[in-house]
């Protein structure tokens, strides 16, 4: 007979190591690494060597398209480091990898990982982190302006080869850039708003800003230190949060570009009709009517 408790703490086991492996494989850059101290760490790591990860949504460079991945394993081929059987060198480094498949055209990522001491590192990926947020930007990147784009892209490519420091600082400048945008917007501009700490605008604006943002604002506090205050830690747990939101203010902007340009569009087609001299009675042209 199942054990309905112990069946249940094992699924949450489960769930907690996956949400440990996707954060590892989709927003943390190279060199990051899990600590295998406790139950859900050796879960983590359990997923990752046999390729039990299950199933999660990724960005796809191929199709253009946030869908399903399932992942798979992949042998490394190695013959140890040693001369002899027997010699402690010859054992086998250990270093494994994982290939997630987009169930939609058959893109594969691929991911390798070293087991050091009780850390494990991901020591590789292709796409690269940036080549995969660099697809996803191109769908909502028409409104960004060229310097944004520019830092938003040398941040990106920081991250991705383990300069979370100066990736951060980069990022910063854009996700400041783009909140002092949102005030401008806004329309009615906020009484002292340059001297505010970010948190603060945050709040301020909130009617101009996603709900993410606004509910998140406590962590954004630190932003307004300056950089050398920030640990590299501190910068490698807040890129992929300010990055999120930075995409999701986007695609806010993009869909009030494109909400503006159907309104000239349907605007236009209006002004074409009333000025081709066809008039209308009660949604009748006269023409139908005769």
């Amino acid at each position: 007979m199942v054990d309905v408790e112990e069946w249940k703490k094992k699924r949450a086991l489960q769930a907690a190591a996956k949400e440990l492996v996707v954060d590892l494989l989709l927003h943390k850059g190279l060199y990051s690494f899990i600590t295998i101290e406790d139950e859900i760490q050796n879960e983590a790591e359990r997923q990752i060597r046999e390729a039990n990860v299950g199933t999660f949504d990724c960005f796809c460079t191929t199709c253009g398209q946030v869908t399903p991945f399932i992942s798979q394993s992949m042998p490394v081929k190695n013959s140890g480091g040693g001369l002899r059987h027997g010699d402690g060198l010859s054992r086998p480094p250990s270093v494994f990898a994982l290939r997630s498949v987009c169930q939609r055209d058959l893109t594969a990522y691929l991911y390798a990982f070293q087991k050091v001491g009780d850390r494990l590192i991901k020591i590789g990926q292709l796409p690269s982190m940036a080549d995969i947020s660099f697809g996803e930007l191109k769908r909502i990147d028409k409104g960004l302006e060229p310097g944004d784009r520019k830092e938003l892209g040398t941040a990106l490519g920081l991250f991705a080869h383990d300069a979370a420091a100066g990736a951060f600082v980069y990022l910063r400048r854009v996700f400041e850039r783009m909140i002092h945008r949102a005030h401008q917007r806004r329309g009615e501009p906020v009484e002292g708003f340059d001297q505010k700490r970010m948190d603060e605008k945050i709040e301020a604006i909130k009617d101009a800003l996603p709900e993410r943002v606004v509910t998140n604002r406590k962590v954004f506090s630190v932003l307004s230190q300056g950089v050398h205050e920030l640990t590299d830690d501190q910068c490698k747990a807040l890129f992929p949060l300010v990055k999120a939101v930075i995409f999701q203010m986007l695609e806010q902007e993009e869909h009030q570009r494109r909400k503006v340009a159907a309104e000239k569009e349907t605007e236009a087609a209006l002004q074409a009709v009333l000025a081709s001299g066809i008039k209308f009675e009660n949604g009748v042209k006269d023409e139908e009517k005769a």
